[in-house]
């Protein structure tokens, strides 16, 4: 056989070796997933994250025909699971759903073990929750935001108040009221909203800035009571509770996201049918309804448009650590 001959025969065998490596990829990513999915949530358990990607999981788990597992990993404001996730295996069998905490760790720490932006594919962000909740431990003195504000005033730096950890949106929320507010409060981190709302139902510490999914239970029950909303209109779950816009603080405004993302580099097919997926579970009449009982709206954005708001939420919390002083660790 001439070198010719051979050079012919060789494309052949290669071309016809892509071809089947192609089809093996593709009948793979059809078949996902055949085995359980890990649902990594950076917070403990009874925290408001954990509390919706245990409800998102359950519906899930019907639509892929695959158990959904959640898996606390609590600790360092969201970098251990986000660790966790960024080396795993980019075979969608690995996600992470988190708050804004994602988008503010860049600027808390001067050195993470991943980048927030290129060692993730983003999937979907999900839900957007409305504002925080201002509670306070039933006994506690003030009774309206203004009360607070000038106990506050009074006793400099006296207030306690706690949060899911530092740099955590609860966290934020409480240092953008102050310097709104013009007072200082006294910053308690928890490991994770569960434990934070457990002390100030306790009694342990008076104040917390705390997400729907956490508080609205606790206030419904009595054993917390709200003094006001951080969105700009009233929670559809609490509206007599006022924002802290119509409590003398114009313009003020915290609020909140959840998002989906699996390791750098998955498949689009995969990355399209978790996005997917997610939609059809938090649109459920059933688990829609639970989602608001915790005062999660649907947000439904798809992965290119979550990679943009990504990028422009990193740069939006850049100001706002900036403007509270919080230096990096």
């Amino acid at each position: 056989m001439s070198t010719r001959q051979w050079r012919t025969l060789l494309r052949g065998v290669r071309g016809t070796a892509l071809c089947l490596a192609v089809s093996l990829a593709q009948v793979a990513f059809a078949a996902y997933p055949d085995r359980p999915v890990r649902l990594v949530v950076p917070t403990s358990a009874g925290s408001g994250p954990d509390a919706v990607a245990r409800l998102v999981a359950a519906r899930m788990a019907t639509l892929l025909g695959q158990q959904v597992v959640v898996d606390n990993r609590a600790g360092a404001n969201g970098v251990i699971a986000s660790e966790l996730v960024a080396r795993a295996v980019p075979d969608g069998y690995t996600v992470l759903i988190t708050t804004g905490g994602h988008t503010i760790n860049p600027h808390l720490y001067r050195k993470l073990p991943y980048d927030p932006i290129t060692s993730f594919t983003p999937i979907t962000l999900l839900l957007r929750s409305g504002g925080l909740f201002v509670v306070v431990t039933p006994t506690f003195g003030a009774r309206t935001v203004a009360q607070l504000i000038d106990m506050a005033r009074a006793t400099p730096g006296k207030i306690v108040y706690a949060s899911a950890g530092v740099g955590n949106p609860t966290h934020l929320g409480g240092e953008m009221f102050s310097q709104a507010a013009g007072v200082r409060l006294t910053h308690v981190p928890y490991k994770g909203g569960g434990p934070a709302i457990t002390d100030v139902i306790g009694g342990q510490v008076p104040l917390m800035f705390a997400s729907g999914a956490v508080a609205i239970p606790y206030l419904k029950s009595g054993r917390l009571r709200a003094l006001g909303y951080t969105g700009l209109k009233r929670s559809e779950q609490l509206p007599d509770v006022p924002t802290l816009d119509e409590s003398g603080l114009k313009g003020f405004e915290v609020n909140g996201w959840y998002g989906l993302y699996g390791p750098a580099r998955m498949p689009s097919t995969i990355v399209n049918r978790l996005h997917e997926s997610t939609r059809e579970a938090v649109r459920h009449p059933e688990t829609r309804q639970a989602l608001a009982q915790l005062g999660m709206e649907l947000a439904d954005l798809p992965p290119a448009d979550f990679a943009r708001f990504l990028v422009e939420d990193i740069a939006r919390y850049g100001r706002v650590v900036k403007a509270a002083g919080i230096e990096p660790q």
